[in-house]
């Protein structure tokens, strides 16, 4: 049996210019990082990044994995400590906003939604 020490998701929605994010095993119950979605949101519509398709710059994606990180809020356990799982997430979120963005520049910024 594999457990995950933390997972987190990360959801573009084009049509409505919004991202969703998911946060497990780094909290109680399955989380989303509100404060992390509002601020790259607000980045991305102000950046023009939405109609330009530029790549999205390091301080926003570093921004965003911080407000990430800091939405967990995790527990020592056998599989990892909170701190390392804090960490984790905040490695997670950068990188998959990273791969979440090539991918919907790469599909022309027509695509629906990734995750």
């Amino acid at each position: 049996m594999v457990i995950a020490v933390c997972a987190f998701g990360l959801a573009l929605h084009p049509e409505t210019r919004t991202v969703r994010t998911g946060i497990g095993s780094a909290a109680p119950t399955p989380i989303r990082a509100k404060e992390a979605e509002a601020f790259l949101n607000a980045a991305l519509e102000e950046g023009g990044f939405w109609d330009n398709g530029k790549i999205i710059t390091p301080s926003v994606a570093k921004q965003f994995a911080d407000l990430c990180s800091a939405a967990a809020n995790p527990i020592d356990d056998v599989r990892g400590t909170a701190k390392y799982r804090r960490h984790a997430v905040g490695i997670m979120a950068r990188r998959q906003l990273g791969w979440t963005w090539e991918q919907y520049r790469g599909a022309g910024r027509t695509l629906e939604g990734a995750a």
